[in-house]
Formats: C-alpha cells, sequence, structure tokens
C-alpha cells in the first residue's frame, strides 16, 4: 500500500499501473480515513484589518526618503563615500553614525560593519524598518 498525504481521492496516475489496472475512476476514501473538515468555516487568524498595514506603508514610505538621502550623498561624494568607508574599516563606530546624521537623515538608525559592507537599519516608530546594505 502507498501513502497519500492527501487521502481525499486516490488517482491513477498516483499508483503503479498494476494496482490501478481495474479501476477506470478515482476511488474515494472511506469518509471515516478522510482528513476531517470543518463544516463551519472559521479561520484560526483574526479578521482581517489594513488600518495598520496601510499606516506601516505611509510610513515606510517616509523611511526610503530618508533612506534616499543617503544614498544619495554617498552616490554624490566621493570624500564622503571614502570616509565612511575608511571609519567603518577602523570600526570608529562614533564617526560612522556621526558621517550618517550628518546626510540629513532624521529618523533612528542602526549601523553593522565588516571589512567589505555596510548595513544600516532604519526603524520608525516600531512599527516597520528598512535595512539598506551596501558592499565596498
Amino acid at each position: 500500500m502507498y501513502f497519500s498525504p492527501y487521502p481525499y481521492f486516490l488517482y491513477s496516475n498516483q499508483y503503479p499501473q498494476w494496482i490501478m489496472s481495474n479501476q477506470s475512476s478515482p476511488t474515494q476514501i472511506p469518509r471515516h480515513l478522510a482528513m476531517p473538515t470543518n463544516s463551519i468555516k472559521t479561520s484560526p487568524f483574526p479578521p482581517v484589518d489594513t488600518h495598520k498595514f496601510k499606516t506601516s506603508a505611509k510610513e515606510i514610505q517616509k523611511i526610503m526618503q530618508q533612506a534616499h538621502l543617503l544614498v544619495d550623498k554617498i552616490a554624490l561624494s566621493e570624500q564622503f563615500a571614502h570616509d565612511l568607508i575608511n571609519a567603518a574599516q577602523l570600526s570608529n563606530k562614533t564617526e560612522v553614525d556621526k558621517l550618517i546624521a550628518s546626510t540629513g537623515i532624521t529618523i533612528t538608525f542602526n549601523t553593522k560593519y565588516t571589512p567589505d559592507s555596510i548595513r544600516i537599519s532604519l526603524n520608525e516608530n516600531g512599527c516597520c524598518g528598512l535595512t539598506v546594505i551596501l558592499n565596498w
């Protein structure tokens, strides 16, 4: 006997031909062996409320504008990019944070860096966040 993880119907293409040779249509499994179904369609999840979801989307737009300020500064200023990489490679967290704050970012951020990249997490009000990862 073969195990079927979906025991509602047995289809002829699921089993070797010699087993299904005398059966031309799907065989229904007896009801007591089938997976239980709930006649009252209750969901284990709370009802859908889009208010918080839409609020997060509006907040992430603000965060993306802040991230745009940072990325523009890095892309347009050779000196700023050099200073940021140098401070990160020297593990000078205060200088890295000072440089990032100098771009005009007004929201909270957290930085982590390795010898070949920097990860800047921008967060607002605990509802949402954006992480920018830049390699050098």
